[in-house]
C-alpha cells in the first residue's frame, strides 16, 4: 500500500523532481564540498531530520508564546477585536491563522533547514538552466502576494483599542507587518527586473534567494549576514502574528488555536518529509500551478529561450529535465554552458565558467549578464502579466496598509473585526436616515479621491497620448466637471464639522479653485509646485478624513472601497510605471548634455514652464548654493555606483522629430566637475554610453564638455570602451556645428574683407572654421592659441597666431568665440560683433556686444510629435547644433549608411553634406541682420565730445562715453603708443600704490598680464594700451589744441582750435556739445627753480638734467658714476627724488671701499613713510585717510609721521634750521618703496642739505647748511616737479559743457580718484545730452 501511495505521489509529481536514487558515490567526507554532502544523506535520513526539525520549531513555538507577556487579556482598560467574536474565532480569522503559522513554519524551515535549502536551490538551478527566469520570478511573486494579502487581512484582528480615551494605537507587530508588506513588495519588483534582464547583480532578489551561504571573503559575510537577518526576520514577524492572535483570543479560542496548531504541524511535517524522502520541492508544486494559471494566456505561445525553444505549460517544459542525485550543481551549469556556446546569440569569451566537478557559484554563473542573449531579454507573454497582477496585488495591499495606518490612523478593512455585519435590515435603516446617506456619500466620494489620487501619482503611466482638439476639451470638461463635484463636497462635509476644523476646509476650497483656473488657462506651472499643490491638498483632504471615519458605516464604506480599489489596480488595463519602463521604445538618436552651474538643476526640477523664452534660474535659488552643491557632490560622484548604469543620466525629454525617436539626456555631472573631478565624469559619460548600448539606441551624440579632449578624446575614449563589436554609432557633431558657423559667418558680413579674430582655433570645430572662412570667403583669421606648439602649427599652415586676448582686441572688433573663457568677457572691445559657438559663451554679462549664437538651429516644431518639455535652457524652436546632428545620423542610417563614428577631426569639405541633410530634415539657419559698413569718413567731423588728452584721464572718460554710447573723439598731441605723460617719466619708475589702485573704471589689470603687485610705468603703458582696444576708443594723435573757445551753435556752444603737428600754423575749427580737459599736471616739468639753480649750474659748466630726462642709459650711467665718486647731487625731496636716488644706490657696489655718496638738496624737510610696514601698507591707509574730513587727515599723518622710524631718521638727517612738515596741505609724504631711503639716510649714503646757495666756477656747491662747507659735484638732477596748472583753460564751465579731469587734489590715490572724477562728470554730461537730443 505505502509501494502504492508511492508510486500515486511520484505520478503527481513534476517529473523533474522523479529520479532514480544511483547508488551512493564512493567519495571522502573530508574532500567533499557541503552540497555534496547533503546529497550524500540517506533519503529516509532527510525525512527523519526533518521531522526532528519540525518538531523542534513546533514546540518551541508553542512554548514561547506560553511565556510571553499576557497583560492584554488581564487589563480591562483594553478590549480586542478578536475577543468580541465568542469562543471561536470567525471562518475568515481561522483561514488567515492556519495560512500563517503554515508560512511560519515554511519560513523556519527554509530558514534553519540546510536540506530544503539544497533541494529548492536544486530546483532553482535546474530553472535557471532552461533559463525558466519567468517562472522563478512568478511563483515567487504569487507566493509573495498571496502573503502580503494574508497579512494585510490580518491587521484588523490584532487591532488594540483604549478604552477610557477612544485613541487608537498600533502594535510593534503591525508595524512589522507594514514593514513586510513593503519588503515583499520591493522583492517582488526586483525578481520582476531579474526575469527582463535573465541575469542579477549582486543584491539581485533571484540570486539572492536561490543562491547558496558563502564565506570567502569579507564582502560575502555581509551578503550573508544581510540574507540570514532578512530571512530571520521576516519568519520572526509571522511567528508575532500567530502569537498575538492567540493571546488576544478569547479562552475558548487559545484552545481552539492550539489544537489547529497541533493538526496543521502533523500535515506540514508529513509534506516535508515526503519533499525530502521523494526528492520533490514545495517549489516544484508551486511551478507547474503557476504554469497551469499562464496556460491559458500563452496557449500555442511558444516563448523562444536558449535552449532552442521551450513552450512552458506544454509538453516540453523544465519538468522534463531529469534530476537526480548523481548530477551536481556543476553539472547541469555545464550543460547549460555547452548550449549557450552553440547557440552563439552572444560572445561569451569573456565569461568564466566553473568546471564540471565544482559546484561553487553555480547561481552566479547561471545569473551572469552575459550569459542569455539580448534578443531573449525581456518580457515573457502571459507568464509577465501574471508576474504584473501579482506584483499589483502586493503594492496595492502595501499602499492601503501605509495610507490607513500613516494617514489616517486606524487600519484597513476595520469592519472585519467590529463585529458588525451588512444585513438587509441594517442597510435599509441607513437609506431611512438621510443625514446618515448624505454621511456615507460625502466619505466614499473623499476617500475614493483620495485613493485615486494614490494611484495616479505612484500607480498610473506617464505614458504621453495625442489628443485631438475636441477629445482635449472634453477631457477639460471632465475635469473641471469632477473638480466642481469635489468642490460641493467639501462645502458638504463642512456641515459636518466643527468649526474650528474648518480652516483646512477652506484651504481645499481655494486650491481646487486655483487648480481649475490654472489648468483652463494653459498657465505653465513647474511640476515640483504643481505636486507640492497636489501634496498640500492630499494632506488637507486627509485630516479631514480623519474626523469622518468613527462611524459604522463609514466602516462598511471604508471596506467596500477598500477592495474595489485594489480589485481596479490588479485589473486596470492601464500599466504601472514599473511595467512600461522596458516596454517603452528605444530612442533613435540621444543627446548627452550635461547642466552647465549647479542652479541649473532647477532647470529640471522646475518643468514645465513656459519655452517661449531661455531659461533663466529664479533669483531665490542662489541663496541655495550649499544645497546644490551637496546635490552636484552626490550624484556626480555615487549615484551611477549605487544604482547602476541607468542612473548616470536623466532623461529629461523624450520627442518623435519626423520619423526619429529623440531623447535628451542630462549626465549626471555638472562643469565644475571636468576639473575637480575627471574620473568620476569619465565615468558617467562611460556608463550612460554602456546603457544606450545596451538598450538598442542607435546614435548616441556627446555634448558640451562630454566630448573634451581630456576625458574622452571627443569621443573616441568612449568608442574603445564599447568595443569594436557594438552597434551604436557615436558622434560629437562637430560637422554640422562647424558648417553652421561658416554659413552664419558669411550670412552676417558678406563678400566683405573682414578680420576676425578666433578663439578656441585649436579645437576640432575652431580650426574647421578658420580654414573654411579664409579658403571659401577669403577672411582674415587671427587664429589665438596659449599653446607655442599649436601657435606655430597655425603659422606652419598660414594663419597668424596670438598668445594672448589683448593682441585680438588691438586685431579686430571681430571676434569669433569658441572657447569658454571669463576673460573673453573682459577684453572683447566695447560694440564688438561676437559669433560664439562655444556653449556656454561668456559673454551674457556684455550688454553692448553683439552677441551671434552660429552654433544653435532652428527647428521645424511641426515635424514633433509633441510639445518639447527640456530644451537645454533654449527656447521651444531652438536646438544646438550638435543636438541636431544626431538627428542627421540617425536619417543616415536608415537610409542605409553603415555604423557612423564622427569622433576625429572635422573635414571641411565634409561638413557641408551634414547642413545639407539637416535642411533636408526641417533643421534651419537663424536669420540675422548684416553687419554694417564701417564709414571710411573720418568721424571727427561726426563727433559731440571733444577730450584732449590720452592720459588715464582722458582714456576714462572716453570708456565713459562709450558706454553711454555717446559719440567722442580723443586728441593727443604725441605720436605713437604713448599716453599722456606716462612716456616721458624716467625709466624704472614704479607706481607707488598697488595696482588695484591703479585700475580705471570697466576694466582691471588681470593678474595674468600682470602678476606683481605693483606695475612700473611701462606696464601701465601697457595696460592702458589694452584699455583702448578694450573700449574701442577712437584717438586722433599728432593733433595739438591751440584753444578752446565758446562761440559756437546752440547743438555745438564750444570750438575746439586744433592744428596737425605735421602742418603747423593751418588752425582747424572742430565744434562740439562739450569738452573734456585732461591734460594732466605731469604734461610741463619744470626745469629751475625760482632762484635761477639752474642758471647757476650753466655759468659754472655742471651738467644737470631734469627728473624727466633720465630715460636713457648714458644718463644713467653718469649719475651712477657721480654716486659712486660722492659728487651725485639731487635737488628736491619728493617721491620723484627718492626713486632716483633708491634705483642710483641699487646700482652701486657695497663694501669697505665703497664711496658711494649722494647729496639731497630740499628747502623743507617731508615725512618718509615706508611702503608696506608688516601687515599695513600705506596706500590702503590712504584709501581711508581720504574718506575723512581735513583735519582728521592731518591729525593721522601727523601721528605716524611721529611713530614711524624712517621719518625720524629723515629728521634727524637734514639741518635742524629747515622747515618741516606741519600740515599735508594736498602734498603727499616720501614713500620709501625698497626701504633703499631709510637704509641710506643710517649709513650716510644719503646726505641731506639745505637748498643750493651758490655755485662756484670750480664745481663747487653751497648749500644752506649754515657750516660755510662748498661740495664737489659732477652732476645735478632737478627733481623740481611739474608745472601743474592748466594752459589751455583757466576754469572749467560745467553748466555750459567744459570740465577738466585730473588736476584734483588727491594726492593718496591720485588714478582712483581721477576715474571717480570721470565717471560723475560723463553721467552729468549724459544728462545734458539727453536733454538736448529730446529738444
Amino acid at each position: 500500500m505505502c509501494q502504492q501511495r508511492r508510486q500515486k505521489n511520484e505520478s503527481a509529481m513534476p517529473q523533474c523532481s522523479r529520479s532514480t536514487l544511483p547508488p551512493p558515490k564512493q567519495t571522502k567526507i573530508n574532500g567533499s564540498s557541503p552540497s555534496s554532502l547533503v546529497r550524500q544523506v540517506d533519503p529516509l535520513v532527510r525525512a527523519l531530520n526533518t521531522i526532528m526539525y519540525g518538531l523542534l520549531v513546533h514546540f518551541g513555538t508553542l512554548w514561547m508564546i506560553e511565556l510571553a507577556p499576557s497583560h492584554q487579556q488581564n487589563d480591562s482598560s483594553y478590549t480586542s477585536p478578536v475577543r468580541e467574536e465568542g469562543r471561536t474565532p470567525s471562518h475568515l480569522l481561522s483561514i488567515l491563522f492556519l495560512h500563517e503559522y503554515w508560512v511560519y513554519l515554511q519560513h523556519s524551515n527554509v530558514f534553519g533547514n540546510p536540506l530544503l535549502q539544497h533541494l529548492d536551490r536544486q530546483y532553482g538551478i535546474a530553472l535557471l538552466k532552461k533559463n525558466q527566469h519567468w517562472s522563478i520570478a512568478g511563483t515567487l511573486t504569487a507566493y509573495w502576494s498571496r502573503e502580503c494579502l494574508c497579512l494585510f487581512l490580518c491587521l484588523p484582528y490584532l487591532q488594540q483599542q483604549y478604552v477610557e480615551q477612544q485613541q487608537h494605537y498600533f502594535s510593534s507587530t503591525q508595524y512589522m507587518i507594514l514593514y513586510s508588506l513593503i519588503y515583499h513588495t520591493i522583492k517582488s519588483r526586483g525578481v520582476r527586473q531579474d526575469a527582463l534582464q535573465r541575469s542579477s547583480p549582486r543584491f539581485g532578489i533571484m540570486r539572492l534567494v536561490i543562491d547558496k551561504f558563502y564565506l570567502n571573503s569579507m564582502a560575502e559575510v555581509q551578503v550573508t549576514l544581510l540574507r540570514l537577518f532578512l530571512q530571520g526576520f521576516d519568519t520572526y514577524i509571522h511567528f508575532c502574528v500567530v502569537r498575538d492572535l492567540i493571546l488576544l483570543s478569547s479562552p475558548g479560542g487559545v484552545e481552539w488555536y492550539i489544537s489547529s496548531m497541533h493538526v496543521l504541524f502533523a500535515v506540514w511535517v508529513v509534506h516535508a518529509a515526503l519533499n525530502q524522502c521523494f526528492r520533490c520541492s514545495t517549489a516544484s508544486v508551486m511551478v507547474q500551478a503557476w504554469h497551469a494559471l499562464t496556460a491559458k494566456q500563452m496557449d500555442g505561445e511558444v516563448v523562444n529561450n536558449s535552449e532552442g525553444g521551450d513552450v512552458i505549460g506544454g509538453k516540453n517544459n523544465i519538468a522534463d529535465e531529469d534530476d537526480n542525485d548523481g548530477s551536481t550543481e556543476g553539472e547541469s551549469v555545464s550543460s547549460g554552458n555547452s548550449s549557450l556556446k552553440s547557440s552563439g546569440s552572444k560572445s561569451t569569451a569573456n565569461l568564466e565558467y566553473v568546471d564540471d566537478t565544482n559546484d561553487e557559484y553555480v547561481v552566479r554563473q547561471l545569473l551572469h549578464h552575459e550569459r542569455v542573449s539580448d534578443s531573449l531579454k525581456g518580457r515573457q507573454g502571459g507568464a509577465s502579466s501574471g508576474v504584473d497582477k501579482a506584483i499589483r496585488l502586493a503594492t496595492s495591499v502595501s499602499i492601503l496598509a501605509a495610507f490607513f495606518m500613516i494617514g489616517i490612523n486606524n487600519v484597513p478593512m476595520q469592519w472585519l473585526s467590529s463585529g458588525h455585519r451588512a444585513t438587509t435590515s441594517n442597510m435599509c435603516t441607513i437609506f431611512q436616515d438621510k443625514s446618515r446617506v448624505l454621511s456615507v456619500a460625502l466619505y466614499s466620494w473623499l476617500l475614493w479621491g483620495l485613493l485615486y489620487g494614490i494611484w495616479a501619482m505612484f500607480l498610473k503611466s506617464r505614458t504621453y497620448s495625442q489628443h485631438s482638439n475636441q477629445a482635449s476639451s472634453s477631457r477639460k470638461r471632465q475635469i473641471s466637471l469632477i473638480r466642481m463635484c469635489d468642490f460641493t463636497v467639501m462645502i458638504g462635509i463642512a456641515y459636518l464639522l466643527p468649526p474650528e476644523s474648518k480652516g483646512g476646509l477652506l484651504f481645499t476650497l481655494i486650491v481646487l479653485t486655483g487648480k481649475s483656473f490654472v489648468q483652463s488657462m494653459n498657465v505653465s506651472f513647474p511640476r515640483i509646485a504643481w505636486n507640492g499643490v497636489l501634496a498640500a491638498e492630499f494632506i488637507t483632504k486627509l485630516k479631514i478624513l480623519r474626523m469622518l471615519q468613527q462611524s459604522s458605516d463609514t466602516m462598511l464604506t471604508s471596506c467596500v472601497l477598500t477592495v474595489f480599489w485594489s480589485l481596479w489596480v490588479v485589473t486596470n488595463a492601464n500599466p504601472t510605471p514599473c511595467e512600461i519602463e522596458k516596454q517603452r521604445d528605444v530612442a533613435d538618436a540621444v543627446f548627452l548634455g550635461h547642466p552647465a552651474e549647479l542652479h541649473d538643476c532647477w532647470a529640471l526640477w522646475l518643468r514645465p514652464y513656459s519655452l517661449q523664452e531661455r531659461w533663466q534660474p529664479p533669483f531665490w535659488v542662489w541663496p541655495l548654493w550649499p544645497f546644490h552643491y551637496v546635490v552636484g557632490w552626490y550624484v556626480c560622484n555615487y549615484r551611477q555606483r549605487l544604482f547602476g548604469d541607468q542612473a548616470s543620466f536623466f532623461c529629461s525629454d523624450t520627442v518623435v522629430y519626423g520619423n526619429t525617436m529623440m531623447q535628451n539626456w542630462v549626465a549626471t555631472h555638472f562643469a565644475r566637475h571636468f576639473v575637480t573631478n575627471p574620473r568620476q565624469v569619465k565615468g558617467n559619460i562611460e556608463a550612460a554610453a554602456r546603457y544606450a548600448e545596451r538598450v538598442g539606441v542607435k546614435v548616441l551624440c556627446l555634448g558640451a564638455l562630454n566630448k573634451a579632449e581630456s576625458i574622452n578624446g571627443g569621443g573616441l575614449g568612449i568608442v574603445n570602451e564599447l568595443g569594436p563589436r557594438r552597434k551604436i554609432s557615436v558622434i560629437h557633431g562637430n560637422h554640422l556645428t562647424a558648417a553652421a558657423v561658416v554659413e552664419t559667418i558669411y550670412q552676417v558680413f558678406g563678400d566683405r574683407k573682414v578680420k576676425f579674430f578666433l578663439t578656441g582655433a585649436s579645437s576640432k570645430v575652431g580650426w574647421a572654421v578658420a580654414q573654411a572662412l579664409r579658403d571659401r570667403h577669403a577672411y582674415e583669421v587671427l587664429c589665438h592659441s596659449t599653446d607655442p606648439g599649436r601657435r606655430r602649427f597655425f603659422r606652419e599652415h598660414g594663419f597668424a597666431s596670438a598668445a594672448s586676448l589683448a593682441e585680438g582686441s588691438a586685431f579686430s572688433k571681430y571676434w569669433i568665440v569658441g572657447k569658454y573663457d571669463t576673460s573673453v568677457a573682459r577684453l572683447i572691445p566695447q560694440s564688438a560683433t561676437a559669433v560664439v559657438f562655444s556653449v556656454p559663451h561668456p559673454l551674457g554679462v556684455r550688454s553692448d556686444v553683439r552677441v551671434i549664437e552660429a552654433g544653435t538651429l532652428h527647428m521645424d516644431l511641426q515635424n514633433l510629435d509633441r510639445p518639447r518639455s527640456f530644451t537645454n535652457k533654449l527656447r521651444a524652436h531652438e536646438i544646438f547644433a550638435c543636438h541636431a546632428a544626431s538627428a542627421v545620423a540617425a536619417y543616415r542610417l536608415k537610409n542605409g549608411s553603415p555604423r557612423i563614428d564622427e569622433v576625429g577631426p572635422v573635414d571641411p569639405h565634409e561638413m557641408d553634406s551634414w547642413l545639407n541633410d539637416a535642411k533636408l530634415l526641417g533643421f534651419q539657419i537663424p536669420s540675422f541682420d548684416p553687419v554694417e559698413d564701417e564709414q571710411e569718413t573720418d568721424c571727427i567731423n561726426k563727433t559731440k565730445v571733444v577730450i584732449v588728452g590720452s592720459g588715464p584721464a582722458g582714456l576714462s572718460a572716453a570708456a565713459m562715453l562709450s558706454k553711454k554710447n555717446i559719440p567722442h573723439i580723443v586728441l593727443e598731441a604725441q605720436v605713437g603708443e604713448t599716453f599722456g605723460s606716462w612716456s616721458h617719466h624716467f625709466s624704472g619708475l614704479e607706481i607707488t600704490t598697488q595696482k588695484k589702485w591703479c585700475n580705471l573704471p570697466g576694466f582691471s589689470m588681470a593678474n595674468k598680464d600682470f602678476p606683481e603687485e605693483n606695475v612700473t610705468a611701462e606696464e601701465y603703458q601697457h595696460y592702458l594700451q589694452q584699455y583702448v582696444h578694450r573700449f574701442n576708443i577712437n584717438i586722433r594723435r599728432g593733433v595739438k589744441v591751440v584753444s578752446v573757445e565758446k562761440k559756437g551753435s546752440e547743438e555745438c556752444p564750444w570750438v575746439v582750435n586744433y592744428e596737425d603737428c605735421s602742418s603747423k600754423g593751418n588752425v582747424q575749427l572742430l565744434p562740439a556739445f562739450s569738452v573734456i580737459v585732461a591734460t594732466g599736471k605731469h604734461r610741463i616739468p619744470n626745469k629751475n627753480t625760482t632762484d635761477d639753480v639752474a642758471g647757476k649750474l650753466n655759468k659754472a659748466a655742471i651738467p644737470f638734467v631734469h627728473s624727466t630726462e633720465m630715460c636713457d642709459g648714458t644718463t644713467w650711467e653718469r649719475a651712477t658714476t657721480a654716486a659712486r665718486n660722492g659728487r651725485l647731487c639731487i635737488l628736491g625731496l619728493g617721491n620723484s627724488a627718492a626713486d632716483i636716488a633708491a634705483l642710483i644706490l641699487q646700482q652701486c657696489p657695497t663694501g669697505d671701499d665703497d664711496t658711494t655718496q649722494i647729496h639731497i638738496a630740499a628747502r623743507t624737510v617731508p615725512p618718509v613713510f615706508p611702503r608696506k610696514r608688516f601687515v599695513f601698507r600705506v596706500d590702503s591707509l590712504g584709501f581711508l585717510v581720504r574718506l575723512m574730513p581735513h583735519f582728521l587727515q592731518e591729525l593721522f599723518v601727523h601721528l605716524l609721521w611721529t611713530m614711524i622710524p624712517s621719518s625720524k631718521l629723515c629728521n634727524g638727517a637734514f639741518p635742524s634750521h629747515l622747515k618741516r612738515w606741519r600740515k599735508i596741505n594736498g602734498r603727499v609724504p616720501v614713500i620709501d618703496k625698497h626701504g633703499m631711503i631709510a637704509s641710506g639716510l643710517q649709513s650716510g649714503k644719503l646726505v641731506g642739505h639745505g637748498p643750493i646757495l651758490d655755485v662756484t666756477s670750480d664745481r663747487n656747491v653751497q648749500f644752506d647748511d649754515r657750516n660755510g662747507r662748498k661740495t664737489a659735484i659732477d652732476m645735478v638732477i632737478l627733481a623740481t616737479g611739474y608745472n601743474e596748472e592748466c594752459s589751455l583753460v583757466d576754469r572749467d564751465d560745467k553748466l555750459n559743457g567744459l570740465f577738466k579731469i585730473g588736476f584734483g587734489k588727491d594726492r593718496f590715490l591720485p588714478l582712483r580718484s581721477i576715474g571717480d572724477e570721470a565717471k560723475e562728470i560723463v553721467e552729468e554730461m549724459s544728462k545734458a545730452y539727453d536733454r538736448a537730443l529730446h529738444l
